[in-house]
C-alpha cells in the first residue's frame, strides 16, 4: 500500500502519492521571482487549529512561521514582510527574537501576507515551539500538533481538483496514520535524528537529501513527550 508523502508545498495542497519522492518540507512555495501574497485565511486556519488541539498536544506550545530561502530558513527581519489589504492599508508583521513571524489576532476582512519577489524561491512554515524546546530539541507533541496546523493550512487554500485528497488524508487519519510521511526540514544538514523513548534510543529517519527526517508521529506507543532530537553535521 502506498504512503502518502505530507512534505508537499501547500500551494499544490495535495500529498504526492509515490514513495520514491524527496521529502521537501511543509511549506507555502513563492516561485523565485514572484512576490509573496498569502491569504490570511489561509494563516487563520492554521491558528484555529492550533488553538483547538493546544490543550491535546502542545499546552505550552506557540506557533510560529518561519520564512525559507533556498535550502535554509533566514531571519523574518531581513524581508520587508506585511500584512496589506485591498484598500492599501498595512499592519506591521512581528517577528520574534529568533526571526520568526509572531501573529496575533489577525485583522478581519480580506488581507493577504505579501513580500516582495526575490531571487530564490521562498517558502512560509509553521513550526510549534514548547517552553524550553528548540529546532534541535523537540516535544513529539509538538512535531504532532505542527503537522496538523501544516494540513489545516493546505485545505484552506486547495482548489478543488485537490479536495478529494484532503478528503482522503482526513478519512485515514491525517497526520498520525502510518499510511503518511510527516518529514520536517532541517535547518542543516542532518548526522543523525533520534526519539528519546523510556525503553531508550530510535534512530528516525532521514530524507536522501539529509536536510529532513521522520517523526514517530503515529506511533501511539510513545507519547507527547518524548523528545525528539537532531545532530547537525
Amino acid at each position: 500500500m502506498r504512503k502518502l508523502v505530507a512534505g508537499m508545498a501547500l500551494l499544490a495542497a495535495a500529498p504526492v502519492m509515490a514513495q520514491e519522492v524527496e521529502p521537501d518540507g511543509p511549506d507555502i512555495v513563492v516561485t523565485a521571482g514572484k512576490p509573496l501574497n498569502l491569504d490570511a485565511k489561509v494563516l487563520r486556519a492554521g491558528q484555529r487549529r492550533f488553538v483547538g488541539d493546544r490543550a491535546e498536544l502542545a499546552p505550552n506550545g506557540a506557533l510560529r512561521f518561519e520564512l525559507w530561502r533556498g535550502g535554509g530558513r533566514i531571519p523574518a527581519t531581513t524581508v520587508p514582510i506585511t500584512l496589506r489589504n485591498d484598500a492599501g492599508e498595512t499592519v506591521p508583521v512581528t517577528v520574534d527574537g529568533e526571526g520568526r513571524i509572531a501573529f496575533g489576532d489577525l485583522p478581519r476582512g480580506r488581507w493577504f501576507l505579501t513580500a516582495p519577489a526575490q531571487s530564490q524561491g521562498m517558502s512560509l512554515r509553521p513550526i510549534v515551539l514548547s517552553t524550553g524546546t528548540t529546532p534541535t530539541d523537540r516535544r513529539l507533541g509538538d512535531l504532532r500538533l505542527q503537522c496538523r496546523v501544516m494540513l489545516s493550512m493546505a485545505k484552506a487554500q486547495a482548489s478543488l481538483l485537490a479536495m478529494p485528497l484532503m478528503g482522503l488524508l482526513d478519512a485515514i487519519g491525517g497526520c498520525e496514520s502510518k499510511r503518511v510521511h510527516a518529514f520536517n526540514r532541517a535547518e542543516r544538514t542532518l548526522a543523525s535524528a533520534t526519539a528519546m523513548t523510556s525503553s531508550g534510543t530510535q534512530a528516525l529517519e532521514i530524507s536522501k537529501r539529509g536536510n529532513a527526517y521522520l517523526a514517530p508521529l503515529a506511533d501511539r506507543t510513545l507519547g507527547n513527550e518524548v523528545r525528539v532530537k537532531i545532530v547537525y553535521r
